[in-house]
């Protein structure tokens, strides 16, 4: 989606039969031009019963990231 001229906004989600679910959403935004920032942001849980380990210890469901992209075209 391009909010502005120089910012585009991204959303993605997932969901699978395991119960993962997923979302991303990120924005582009060109500081000058051959030159964009995009930050981005992730959530994801499981809702799985399955422990992640094999001795069954417990983990956490809920996970958050997210990364800084500098791309420069030239």
């Amino acid at each position: 989606f391009k909010a502005t001229d120089k910012a585009t906004f991204n959303l993605q989600g997932a969901y699978e039969d395991w119960g993962k679910t997923a979302i991303a959403a990120n924005v582009a935004y060109q500081l000058v031009p051959g030159f964009t920032i995009t930050p981005e942001v992730t959530y994801t849980r499981w809702d799985s019963d399955h422990p992640a380990f094999a001795d069954g210890r417990a983990y956490n469901k809920d996970a958050f990231g997210g990364i800084i992209r500098f791309q420069r075209s030239f």
